[in-house]
């Protein structure tokens, strides 16, 4: 047994902080209280607002994902909270949740740091998202969406809904990620 404990310590790769759980369980809080017709959670902080993304997903299939490069609440929390409520049930590309869809879900807290200008796709990690602006389209690319840049260029053209090698400015975005 011992050693099945260390194994899986071992395992883990990411340690997940205080404030992380916290917008993790805010998330889920709020998709819960969307689906079920329930209030929304009230956060216990309030910290400096920054841009958010929460997808949600079971057994691998993503149910939905909103968030928006401009945050448009007054904190953190009420950002992840506004955002989860749109991936739960506001998502034009899935279909609303329902309560079947509760159990064992997952969500991820995407949480923007920076947003910077590149001139190509060269040396984009898997770890840095893409953001590219056509023509004031947009077309955003998570962090560990896709490992090859230039496949994650191709998924950001057509988010975007414009042609691929439109004229485009891109945007390396780095996040913090947390999923639970």
């Amino acid at each position: 047994m011992l050693t099945f404990a260390l194994i899986l310590i071992a395992s883990l790769t990411q340690t997940v902080t205080d404030q992380e759980a916290n917008l993790i369980h805010l998330a889920r809080e709020a998709v819960q209280a969307e689906v079920l017709g329930r209030p929304l959670p009230h956060p216990k902080s309030q910290t400096a607002v920054r841009a958010v993304f929460v997808t949600i997903e079971r057994n691998g299939k993503i149910l939905g994902c909103r968030g928006d490069l401009t945050p448009r609440t007054g904190s953190l929390e009420q950002e992840v909270i506004l955002e989860a409520r749109g991936a739960s049930a506001h998502d034009p590309r899935y279909r609303p949740l329902t309560a079947a869809d509760l159990d064992k879900f997952l969500v991820t807290v995407t949480v923007v740091s920076s947003v910077d200008m590149i001139s190509s796709v060269d040396g984009l990690l898997p770890s840095d998202g893409l953001v590219l602006d056509s023509g004031g389209k947009k077309g955003i690319v998570l962090p560990w969406e896709g490992k090859d840049p230039n496949t994650r260029l191709v998924w950001a053209y057509r988010k975007a809904g414009v042609p691929g090698g439109s004229a485009a400015t891109l945007y390396r975005l780095s996040a913090t990620r947390s999923r639970g």
